[in-house]
């Protein structure tokens, strides 16, 4: 009886305080990736306990200093390793490429958890940004980047000027 009371008790308080169940809040989240990337609007975002999936507009097609951009992908797995984050971008190559490329390397931890990021964030991708975002990991020139810190992955569009976000957590 207590133990139901105390369950009880936690999901009162989960609902009260519903953003402490998310796995991301959205303002929180906006000043994280501000540091690394040019903001614009925020297109779509939603975040529940074992997943976030945002999408911003990108007012530039850049990375700010605060994200370290390689252009191979031995150069990020180095940059991962020393920062726990790290963007990649090559000409020609889709983030898709990229991180099978990392992932079949010695050290893939970059292209783990990047992998592993998309592979989570399904129930929280809508339909139409599920499609946008599999086009923007499928885009050659596209950026991809991951920051242990939130967790997650964001790719940068550069062509729809979007930047997409995704996270999970297996609980």
């Amino acid at each position: 009886m207590i133990a139901a009371r105390i369950a009880a008790g936690g999901a009162v308080a989960c609902l009260i305080s519903l953003t402490a169940c998310n796995l991301h809040g959205e303002a929180d989240l906006r000043a994280t990736l501000g540091k690394y990337f040019t903001l614009g609007d925020t297109l779509s975002f939603e975040s529940k306990m074992t997943c976030t999936a945002a999408v911003f507009r990108a007012a530039l097609n850049d990375v700010k200093p605060g994200m370290p951009l390689a252009a191979t992908s031995v150069e990020a797995q180095e940059l991962f390793r020393a920062s726990g984050k790290a963007a990649l971008r090559a000409d020609g190559q889709t983030p898709h490429d990229l991180t099978d490329e990392m992932l079949t390397s010695e050290d893939g931890a970059f292209g783990r958890q990047a992998l592993a990021a998309a592979a989570l964030v399904g129930k929280c991708l809508s339909d139409a940004d599920s499609k946008d975002f599999r086009r923007a990991l499928t885009r050659p020139g596209a950026t991809i980047a991951y920051d242990t810190g939130v967790q997650g992955v964001m790719i940068l569009d550069p062509v729809e000027r979007k930047l997409f976000f995704a996270a999970g957590d297996p609980l």
